[in-house]
């Protein structure tokens, strides 16, 4: 029993080195050539191809535009009384 449970956890440690090893070696490999992503950070689990970005929506409360163009609107629509 006590084999079992030693062998167990020796192939654990020997898996996560080897895990480790591989993905600094995955990385360094990724930023010679260029190919590597937004961070310096190495993959720490499976990676997907990278996807077109979608434009980022604005909410209209955030949005610079859309404030000005509702304030000329505005402006528009009830001009100040003199």
């Amino acid at each position: 029993m006590i084999q079992i449970l030693v062998a167990v956890v020796v192939l654990v440690v020997v898996g996560t080195l080897l895990w480790k090893v591989m993905s600094a070696q995955a990385a360094q490999a990724g930023g010679e050539v260029g190919g590597g992503g937004a961070t310096d950070d190495p993959p720490t689990g499976p990676t997907r191809a990278a996807r077109p970005r979608r434009p980022r929506t604005v909410a209209p409360d955030d949005d610079p535009e859309f404030l000005r163009s509702l304030d000329e609107r505005i402006q528009r629509e009830d001009p100040p009384s003199a």
